[in-house]
This record gives structure tokens, C-alpha cells and sequence, in this order.
């Protein structure tokens, strides 16, 4: 979703190196520059983030993919293989790609590859798969992973620690963090944002207050009241289509109102839930058409 695309996307390019040592699971790697990640492809496609780099004394190219949910157009190896031809094809330099899925559901099953043939005759393909909800946060809770600190709450807490706390804990840290006031206000800014994945915005809302937030370079305010009425909508709609057919299935609903950001839109079909003769129905209305 596109709240989540911008602020990973700027601390991608804030701390690349941190990112870097991530998909590769060494400190052993140096960014040389961060490369236009726009493609010409038969539909122009803007990857998420692409560095060249220096790893085992190579000088490489890092892809990072970065999920919110699974991928639904495309299964996701193939979309990977298309994102690395074209990199491998422009720069003509070996590419590394990797998947980085944010939310705590995604990525469960994929495969980090995606192979046909024999190694003689065929294709073999792999790219570093990353859940966020895998890997022990605790690690990550120190000074030389300030960039990481934002993604924290949505790892894995320590043994017998409630996600609550674990949410506490990860704001102390970064309030903490020894960084500049501008950068820390974009640390926050990034965790209470990522933070909405998995905990209640209210709740975010009651660790991190709108001053702690004035130096960061994004509107947060105006994001937390956006993005609290968008899910109120959303969540509304959903209730009256499940409460006026209980028979039917609602989660290609919810599935197609998370690409839709514009409150007005929203408002409208809440109405028309309240109205329309079927799912179905309310299915073809969703992109504005009349049903």
C-alpha cells in the first residue's frame, strides 16, 4: 500500500548499508550507490529499491522487493525473475534479489525461487526470502540497527513477552536511539505507520505523541487521521455486507477496498453496502462503474 511503499522505501535509501547487511546476513558488504529503480518493460514497473554494492569483493547488484501482503497479480517468483532479467539485461552485472514481507501473514509459502527443467536444459532461480515476523526483534534493538528500528514491532518479541509491551519496548528504543531530532521523528513516524500492520492505532497513538513527531519530514498528523478513518470505513463496509449476507464471501472485498485511499470513494461505498441487492454487486461497483 502506498503509505507503507514511501516511508520504507525513504529508509531504504537512509540506511541502505543496514538494509544491505540484512539480505545478506553479513557486515562484510559496502553500498556503492543507489541505482533509478524505474524499468522499461512492456508496462513501466518501479521496484522498490536497487543498490549496487560491494560484497566478497564483487562488485553485485542488491534487489529488495519489499511486500505488505502476498502478492495477488503475479506469484511472486515470477515477478522477481522479471525485476532481475531487466536489472541483469541493463547493468549486466550479477543481481540478488530479495523479498522483504512486512506483514506478520505474508510470505508464509513462498517458495524464494522458482525452478523448470535441469540444470543442463531449464531454469533455476533463487532470491532471499524475509518475514519480518521470523526473525528475534531483540537483535535488532541496539545502536547500529537505528534504521531497523522502525520494522521491530512487527518481529518477533522475546520468550513470554505480550506484543503490547513488545510495542513499548521497541518505542523506548528508538525514542532513545542516538540520532538527530529530524531522524529520530522519522524513526517514529516509520514504526507507528509500520506499527498499524499488526497493533491498534490507538494504541500507537498513546506511545507516541504528535510532538515527538513535528521534526519528522513526513505529515504525520494528517497521516494518523487519514489513515484512522480509512480503516473505520473499511472495516464499517466490511460489517455491513457480512451482517446482510452472511452466506457470502466478503474477503474479496476487503481485499479489493486495501488499494483504495480516497476517503470519498469510501464514504460512497459505505452507502451503497447499505443498499446494493448482493456482494456481487457491490464488486462491480467498487472502481466507480455503475452496478
Amino acid at each position: 500500500m502506498a503509505q507503507f511503499d514511501e516511508i520504507v522505501k525513504y529508509l531504504m535509501a537512509m540506511f541502505a548499508y543496514e538494509f544491505a547487511k540484512l539480505s545478506f546476513g553479513t557486515p562484510d558488504v559496502k553500498v556503492l550507490e543507489t541505482l533509478d529503480t524505474e524499468q522499461q518493460t512492456v508496462k513501466v514497473h518501479r521496484n522498490d529499491m536497487t543498490f549496487k554494492v560491494q560484497w566478497h569483493n564483487e562488485t553485485v547488484l542488491l534487489h529488495i522487493e519489499v511486500q505488505t501482503e502476498d502478492s495477488r497479480d503475479k506469484p511472486m517468483p515470477l515477478r522477481v525473475i522479471s525485476y532481475a532479467s531487466e536489472l541483469l539485461l541493463r547493468h549486466e552485472l550479477p543481481v540478488y534479489s530479495v523479498v522483504l514481507y512486512l506483514s506478520p501473514k505474508a510470505g508464509k509459502t513462498d517458495p524464494g525461487g522458482y525452478h523448470y527443467g535441469s540444470v543442463e536444459f531449464g531454469l533455476r532461480h533463487g532470491y532471499q526470502v524475509i518475514r519480518l515476523a521470523d526473525l528475534e526483534g531483540e537483535s535488532f534493538l541496539d545502536a547500529a540497527s537505528v534504521g531497523l528500528l522502525p520494522f521491530t514491532p512487527l518481529m518477533k518479541p522475546p520468550e513470554g513477552m505480550d506484543k503490547e509491551a513488545w510495542l513499548e519496548r521497541c518505542v523506548e528504543k528508538t525514542v532513545s536511539a542516538p540520532v538527530d531530532t529530524q531522524t529520530r521523528g522519522t524513526l517514529l513516524f516509520a514504526l507507528s505507520t509500520l506499527g498499524s500492520l499488526e497493533y491498534d492505532l490507538t494504541f500507537i497513538q498513546k506511545l507516541i505523541s504528535e510532538e515527538m513527531m513535528q521534526k519528522s519530514p513526513f505529515p504525520y498528523i494528517e497521516h494518523l487521521r487519514k489513515q484512522g478513518a480509512r480503516d473505520t470505513f473499511i472495516n464499517n463496509i466490511q460489517s455491513v455486507l457480512t451482517k446482510r449476507f452472511p452466506l457470502s464471501d466478503v474477503q474479496p472485498v476487503a481485499d479489493a477496498l486495501e488499494s483504495i485511499e480516497d476517503l470519498d470513494h469510501l464514504t460512497d461505498l459505505h452507502l451503497t453496502a447499505i443498499d446494493i441487492p448482493s456482494v456481487e454487486a457491490f464488486l462491480q461497483g467498487i472502481d466507480g462503474t455503475e452496478v
